[in-house]
């Protein structure tokens, strides 16, 4: 092995154990390959692009990417070069690939960012889809040469190596994170990045098990039992996938009696500039409705199907406060308290305002 080879060898096994290594190693292949960029991306068989890291990337680039559908090999023609691990690619196959493909749409966007030049590889391929590695390379720097080509291909083997690594590191992150959990006996869940299981605790293990749990997993995704409670479940994930959040969404799954309801509690966690989509991105936590705390107004109002005014008059009298009492914090009339206790009786099936007092005591203690 060359000292050279040697050299950028190293930097892509130590990139999984530091925080900026991913960058290093992309781009000191670039600079050695006398390459612009360098480039690690990972293609579903859907078309998804899971994960996508170019060194200095131009503004706008993975943007118009998803724009022009790059994943899909009918336009991408570096894509419709794709053939099995280690096997190299290059400006030649990029050239028939473009007369097959017969469309000028990734043309047009790698001419935008000056990047018709370069070569790749597959690194791994399984049922899910496949990383790559790549150089793109500009006009001023020209065609590969086999100089370049040849340490290309030598490093690649590394790479592939600190691929496999980060994905463990990221699989025992979860790992972790469920045992720390565990210790607590918590219902908890942790999802990836596509919002799928990765691992869950012994009491989650349990609570599945049970009769008529308001949960199940079908293709390691958490499915709610009612329709519409799986849609906020759904749209809950989703939301915290999206970006950070200060606030915390909770999504109510109702029990056969209003008492057996579950509070879901679904946390972002913290990220990582680079991660190849197997940390923990989100920790849903499963609670019984007895042991609720905060937002009590909102709690009721997913427990028992309230509108904002039912719930927060059902708060105030779960608390103690007399009908004028309610009347005169909410600067209403006793008339229309009545009518909010009416509605209040029904949905939750009592007859009595002492027994929903007991009720909602009960929910919020």
């Amino acid at each position: 092995m060359s000292g050279l080879l040697l050299e950028i060898a190293t930097t892509f096994l130590s990139a999984p154990l530091e925080p900026d290594g991913w960058d290093r190693a992309l781009g000191k292949m670039a600079r050695e390959t006398g390459s612009a960029r360098g480039q690690l991306v990972a293609f579903g068989h859907d078309h998804a692009i899971p994960f996508n890291k170019v060194t200095d990337e131009p503004e706008g680039w993975f943007e118009g990417f998803v724009a022009i559908d790059g994943g899909n090999p009918a336009v991408n023609w570096r894509l419709a070069c794709a053939r099995a691990p280690f096997e190299l690619a290059f400006e030649q196959d990029y050239a028939i690939a473009r007369r097959r493909l017969r469309s000028d749409i990734y043309d047009d966007y790698a001419r935008q960012y000056d990047m018709m030049h370069g070569c790749q590889t597959v690194l791994s391929h399984d049922s899910g889809g496949f990383f790559g590695l790549a150089t793109l390379r500009t006009g001023a720097d020209g065609p590969t040469t086999q100089e370049q080509r040849t340490l290309f291909a030598g490093l690649a083997p590394f790479a592939l190596s600190a691929v496999k690594m980060q994905i463990a590191l990221e699989h025992k992150g979860a790992q972790l994170a469920a045992e720390t959990f565990e210790a607590m006996q918590a219902v908890a869940f942790l999802l990836d990045g596509k919002g799928r299981v990765m691992s869950q605790t012994a009491a989650a293990d349990e609570f599945l098990r049970r009769p008529n749990c308001p949960l199940r997993l079908s293709n390691r995704h958490l499915v709610a039992a009612r329709r519409s409670e799986d849609r906020s479940l759904g749209k809950a994930i989703q939301d915290v996938l999206g970006e950070l959040q200060v606030r915390t969404p909770r999504v109510w799954l109702a029990g056969e009696h209003i008492l057996d309801g579950h509070s879901c509690e679904i946390f972002s966690l913290p990220r990582r500039e680079w991660t190849f989509g197997y940390e923990p991105r989100v920790l849903l936590v499963v609670r019984h409705a007895d042991r609720r705390g905060d937002d009590e107004a909102m709690f009721l109002r997913q427990a028992m199907g309230l509108t904002r005014a039912e719930a927060e008059v059902a708060r105030m009298i779960g608390r103690g406060h007399s009908r004028e009492q309610v009347a005169q914090s909410r600067g209403t009339s006793a008339t229309t308290v009545h009518a909010h206790l009416k509605s209040l009786f029904r949905k939750a099936d009592v007859g009595r305002e002492a027994e929903l007092v007991a009720l909602v005591s009960r929910l919020l203690n």
